[in-house]
């Protein structure tokens, strides 16, 4: 008989696991992606080749959001409602809100999101009209070759001690950004962002998270990048020797008005997110809930607020990654792109996944020698002792752990003030 094979000529018809198409739809779902890019990252990430009317069936089948067929009119407007009330600057527009609600899986069509946001909060459109904005920084073009080529770090201290002026509370971001496909692959809050240790620390994370090193770090010329640079000099040269550092340099360091990739991103952050987080936390110096002449006003206000306040730094990494990077015709790098879909497939872009891979016990060796040196990770990256720790979680246990968010933060703030104290007080 004909066709003994049972080959009938249009690729790999062996289905991954159900549990994986879901991930995967959903995942390209949240980046909005095209259909003919979602076929193709079918076949990159699960060795799957299928044509649009496959990917349509397997998309209605797992009921995956589309924006053409989008919630309820009233759950689209609460949802957008509940997002909007957040920004408290109303500097964020419809496409902005529209990333966030696609991470939740609501597919709601920006002229919805638009025409919702002028029925409930018509001011945050005269706010954010451009004759009011300032003036961006002037770009040139960028050479990479593909993700991992050149990553750069850079400390934000637009809520640290002297920005918030609330006693030693301090909230230093430390983040990491991809040069070539514009991802941010790690971003978070630390005590202190000009330590050397803090910094040598965090990039160990950085490491653990990420699998490895880029062929190049590019950082300021502080104090806080020697253990940073020490650890991808050594690392770069024991996993990679075969790089020749003088045509592609192990580290680059430059003043930080140069370190262009990572610093016009805080701006970003500071206008979608970093001033809304900034007023909420301003709220406790305003009401006088917190003062900085109590000693436990300060590992208790960590304590209650850096978690929440990491969880919506992720949200905001997670809306950069996935939102659409404007089109620039004379960037010799990816355009007009979603991130997160170039750093997950450079090859799709023209680009090299240039990840030197770095096993576990390196990062560990690396770990115990810092460690040695200048004091274990929890010194420098924690925010509050151990013993305090459980002494709050005790005093939240006995309170009712009320649900903790950033609306209710304060107020669960002031509700164990007076129970602390007490424990405190009959302490010897």
């Amino acid at each position: 008989m004909p066709n003994l094979r049972g080959k009938n000529g249009y690729g790999n018809k062996e289905s991954p696991s159900d549990a994986d198409l879901e991930i995967a739809l959903r995942r390209y779902a949240a980046q909005n992606l095209p259909l003919e890019v979602r076929i193709a990252n079918l076949k990159s990430d699960l060795d799957y080749s299928i044509r649009p009317t496959k990917l349509k069936k397997l998309q209605k089948e797992f009921n995956i959001p589309r924006v053409r067929k989008p919630p309820a009119l009233e759950v689209s407007r609460q949802a957008v409602i509940d997002k909007v009330r957040m920004d408290v600057t109303q500097g964020n527009g419809p496409n902005y809100f529209k990333t966030v609600l696609q991470q939740e899986g609501l597919m709601i069509p920006r002229d919805t999101i638009r025409q919702i946001m002028l029925e409930h909060f018509p001011l945050g459109f005269d706010n954010r009209f451009p004759g009011k904005k300032k003036s961006v920084i002037p770009r040139t073009p960028l050479n990479s070759n593909g993700k991992f080529h050149e990553v750069s770090s850079d400390g934000h201290e637009k809520l640290g001690k002297q920005a918030l002026d609330m006693g030693d509370i301090g909230l230093p971001i430390y983040g990491y950004k991809d040069k070539w496909s514009d991802n941010i692959p790690f971003i978070q809050f630390v005590p202190d962002s000009r330590t050397a240790a803090a910094i040598g620390h965090l990039y160990l994370d950085f490491i653990e998270t990420t699998g490895g090193i880029p062929i190049q770090m590019t950082m300021d010329k502080g104090s806080e990048i020697g253990w940073q640079y020490s650890i991808q000099d050594a690392l770069r040269h024991t996993f990679a020797p075969e790089i020749d550092p003088i045509i592609y340099p192990v580290c680059r360091l430059i003043k930080s008005v140069h370190n262009t990739i990572i610093e016009a991103f805080w701006r970003w952050f500071k206008e979608k997110m970093g001033l809304n987080l900034k007023a909420v936390i301003l709220v406790g110096k305003d009401q006088r809930i917190f003062s900085a002449n109590v000693e436990f006003h300060l590992p208790l206000f960590y304590w209650v607020f850096v978690p929440l306040l990491q969880a919506k730094l992720e949200e905001f990494r997670i809306w950069w990654n996935h939102h659409r990077v404007r089109s620039q015709k004379e960037k010799n790098m990816p355009s007009g792109h979603i991130p997160a879909d170039a750093f997950e497939h450079p090859q799709n872009f023209g680009g090299l996944d240039c990840l030197i891979e770095v096993p576990q016990s390196a990062v560990n060796d690396l770990r115990d020698m810092i460690t040695e040196e200048v004091g274990p990770r929890d010194v420098h990256l924690s925010w509050f002792t151990a013993e305090f720790d459980e002494l709050a979680g005790n005093i939240y246990e006995q309170i009712g752990k009320p649900m903790i968010s950033l609306e209710t933060a304060w107020d669960v703030f002031e509700k164990m003030l007076q129970p602390m104290a007490d424990v405190i007080d009959s302490l010897p």
